[in-house]
This record gives C-alpha cells, structure tokens and sequence, in this order.
C-alpha cells in the first residue's frame, strides 16, 4: 500500500512540475532581414553550411550566453521563435567586413533589420560566361569571371562548385574545383576556372556557383548567385 501511495505522489509531482513549465512564456517576437551590400543595395549570397553567421546575446541576465543565427544562400535570416527583450547583435565569421554591434530592443511580434557591409570582394553574375571543351577526349565546363576585390589582403582561393541542387556551395556540390590564387585581383581581367563534366548527367539542369575567399581569418566565401545551365548544350570555343 505504501508504494502505491508513493508512486502516487511521484505521479501528481510530475504532472504538477509539466503544467508549472507550460506557464513558461512563449516566444513572442520574430527577427529577420538580410546581410545587404551598401554600395549596390543587393543581398549578399552566402553558403548554406560554411556561410555567415549572426551573433546575439539577450541580455537582462547573469551569464548571458551567447546564441547563434545563420543567414540563408541568399543573405537572408528570420528566426521566429525569439522574446522581446533588450540584444546585443553583430553579424560576424563573415564574408564581409563586420559592423558595429547593435544595441537593439526586439520587440513583440516582427522586426526587420538589415546589415549594411562591404563585401570582401564580389563576383557579379553577368560577368560570368560558360563553354565547353573537349580535351583529349574529355569535355570540360570553362567558366570565366571577374572578381571585384574591396579588401586589401590577398585573395586565398577560387573555386567553381556544380550541383543539381540551388543551394550550392562549398560542401554541397556534385564536382568543383579550387585554385589557389594568393594575390590581388584585377577587376578588368577576366579569370578561368574549368572541371571535367566526367560523371555529370547530359540533358540535366545543374546550378554552378563560383566563389572566391578572401585571407582573412574567419572569413567565408564570396559568392556569385546560382545559375542554372546545361552543361553539356554550351557553345564550344
């Protein structure tokens, strides 16, 4: 009988302690926007794994810890489920030199607030122009660009990424191809980078991305927008 009425106890405890933290508040406020080019007014495109990040401290607390938001390939955020309350927030880890922090309220329901940066360099997507060629019996996507650097140091790498899927980037890609550049660039010079369409699918969409890393620490990719072509219908040279 007495394990009965103990096991009884233990079962009212629980069911008091579950509706004691469903009177938790709820999150009551949504923060969203995007990471925005000052000079030309367009998002800037991110990767979806290695891109930028955001990051907030709610403040109002000892020990306040410090949480992360990742912008969409697009340069694009939302998160929905925040409280209103006083932040500090920075956008950072970025490809872009960073802001100053933001000393913000968010309030209850939605809030819009867009980043202002430089980029560290920008790779516009009608610079790019496409061919195939075949070489020694290969056929191989050539694409050429221009790199429009706004930062002092050095570009690291290039790199041309392929993927059925729009999104991609840096870990998401079928093929790609890096090439260590390791100097400035010249906004007027036309760059080069190739891969083998070996394994690729003839009569299939792909969406191709070319990026560029500037050598700074921490810094993520430059990246053009996706564009979608079949490969193997380009004009060859």
């Amino acid at each position: 009988m007495k394990h009965k009425i103990l096991s009884l106890i233990i079962l009212i405890s629980l069911i008091v302690s579950s509706c004691e933290l469903d009177n938790y508040d709820a999150p009551d406020a949504k923060f969203f926007g995007a990471i925005i080019d000052k000079e030309t007014g367009d998002t800037i495109p991110q990767d979806l794994i290695d891109g930028s990040k955001i990051d907030y401290i709610e403040l109002g607390y000892k020990n306040p810890q410090i949480q992360q938001l990742r912008f969409h390939v697009d340069g694009t955020f939302r998160n929905d489920l925040m409280f209103s309350g006083d932040y500090k927030i920075i956008p950072t880890r970025g490809n872009f030199f960073s802001p100053d922090t933001l000393n913000v309220y968010i309030n209850k329901g939605e809030n819009k607030i867009d980043f202002l940066v430089t980029p560290y360099c920008t790779i516009k997507n009608e610079d790019v122009r496409f061919e195939l060629k075949d070489y020694k019996g290969k056929l191989w996507l050539l694409a050429y660009f221009k790199v429009i650097q706004h930062t002092t140091e050095n570009i690291k790498e290039l790199m041309l990424a392929i993927d059925e899927n729009p999104n991609v980037g840096l870990r998401i890609n079928t093929k790609y191809f890096k090439r260590p550049f390791k100097k400035m660039t010249d906004p007027d010079k036309e760059l080069l980078l190739y891969i083998s369409l070996e394994g690729l699918k003839e009569g299939t969409k792909y969406y191709i991305r070319i990026g560029a890393l500037a050598d700074i620490p921490e810094a993520r990719y430059n990246w053009c927008k996706a564009i979608r072509v079949d490969p193997f219908s380009l004009p060859q040279p």
